[in-house]
């Protein structure tokens, strides 16, 4: 009597195939990695960031002590004849703050030459600048502080740092100066001063430095622009 063939071990084989090809494919699936020490820093850190509202164009108080050191890594004196900062600041400060509003010099500019900005203006715009520094007038400071983007009614005369700016603004006229006593977010900021100790400021600062930042924004985005 023949025998009838055995389906246990054929069953059992398979089981065994199946077994082996599974295990090998979970081989190839592998537990994501620990994060590093450093990673985990990284990801708290973005993690606490986003939890107290922060981002990347934020100022904060180190920032802003670091911006005023390099201010004031320099000699202090007038800016050199040429230079967008110079012309600015004669084109913004040599005249008279109204309560009409800012009077603009409209005389011949002493130069030299005769009828060109030149040294005899740019210090006479400097010193009209150190004036009002010293003596801040309300109707001339613009509002900023806060943050970047955030809306008109939300930004601040003075965020109490104790500090006066002046940042460039790109206007239909081309590029404008304002004054902050608040970090001027997303403005070009120059050059700022403690306001208990404006002399300071003026007795060392760095021209370079601050004709460098015409194209740097402050806690915005940079747009090059003219």
């Amino acid at each position: 009597m023949a025998r009838v063939p055995s389906k246990i071990l054929p069953l059992t084989a398979l089981a065994v195939l199946v077994y082996s090809v599974g295990h090998l494919a979970l081989s190839f699936i592998a537990s994501p990695a620990p994060l590093s020490a450093g990673q985990q820093l990284r990801h708290r850190g973005v993690t606490t960031l986003q939890a107290r509202g922060g981002g990347e164009y934020d100022v904060s108080d180190a920032d802003i002590d670091a911006f005023y050191k390099e201010t004031i890594s320099g000699s202090g004196g007038d800016p050199p004849k040429g230079v967008v900062v110079s012309e600015l600041i004669v084109k913004f400060f040599y005249g008279d703050f109204t309560p009409q509003g800012f009077v603009r010099y409209s005389g011949l500019w002493k130069g030299p030459p005769p009828g060109a900005i030149g040294k005899r203006d740019i210090k006479i715009g400097v010193e009209r600048l150190k004036k009002f520094f010293e003596a801040p007038q309300s109707a001339f400071i613009s509002k900023g502080g806060v943050g970047y983007g955030i809306d008109e009614t939300q930004k601040v005369e003075d965020d109490g740092k104790g500090y006066i700016w002046v940042a460039a603004e790109m206007s239909p006229g081309g590029l404008a100066l304002e004054t902050f006593t608040s970090v001027p977010y997303g403005k070009r900021a120059l050059f700022c001063a403690k306001k208990d100790n404006v002399a300071e400021m003026f007795d060392k600062i760095n021209w370079d430095i601050a004709a460098n930042r015409i194209e740097i924004t402050l806690g915005g985005p940079t747009i090059k622009q003219r």
